[in-house]
């Protein structure tokens, strides 16, 4: 083989390489990204140290929408994976358990089991109603007597979103897509 054929060969691999590397570190830092779960505030759905594909990208021109696993940035240093459940707009209340939108019990049977309990917490009070203001959710773990969520520190601003979850990607043997929810409730 010639040393001009060789040099032309190391060429084209190296421009195969590093092509799709350079794109692939371009959409990892702009449109994606992969999170830690810390906790277990999302179980049975996530557990700790589960690694979770993130979409930065998903709320630039569309809003959250009722079911959606996020993560938002607590503060600076600490960022938590929840699920909204309120909506801008919407009055959400806690009673004997349930969550109420706009008086109507949301069905949180796809991710929640049958004995949980929803209690208040010390910003959202069993029993009282609280309207969520513009540009923020109400969020909430699925380990709902584990979990600090808007029932304690109050409504997320959609600021602090740093994206939906699209998959578990670790560990392998649970790798799944998080798939969006279906409500019957209108807004």
């Amino acid at each position: 083989m010639s040393k001009k054929l060789i040099i032309k060969i190391l060429d084209f691999i190296q421009f195969a390489i590093l092509i799709p590397l350079t794109i692939i570190i371009f959409l990892w830092f702009t449109v994606g990204g992969i999170r830690k779960v810390d906790g277990y505030s999302m179980y049975p759905y996530f557990d700790n140290k589960d690694l979770v594909l993130l979409y930065k990208l998903a709320y630039k021109n569309k809003k959250p929408q009722r079911g959606d696993v996020i993560v938002f940035q607590f503060d600076e240093n600490n960022y938590f994976v929840k699920r909204v459940i309120g909506l801008p707009g919407e009055t959400i209340a806690i009673h004997n358990g349930h969550v109420y939108i706009n008086n109507k019990e949301l069905n949180e049977s796809k991710y929640l089991a049958p004995n949980v309990y929803t209690s208040g917490g010390r910003f959202l009070v069993e029993d009282l109603e609280y309207t969520i203001p513009p540009n923020t959710y109400f969020v909430m773990g699925d380990n709902r007597p584990h979990s600090t969520d808007s029932r304690d520190i109050g409504p997320v601003p959609i600021k602090k979103f740093q994206g939906r979850i699209l998959a578990r990607i670790y560990p392998i043997h649970k790798m799944k897509l998080v798939k969006r929810i279906k409500y019957n409730i209108s807004h």
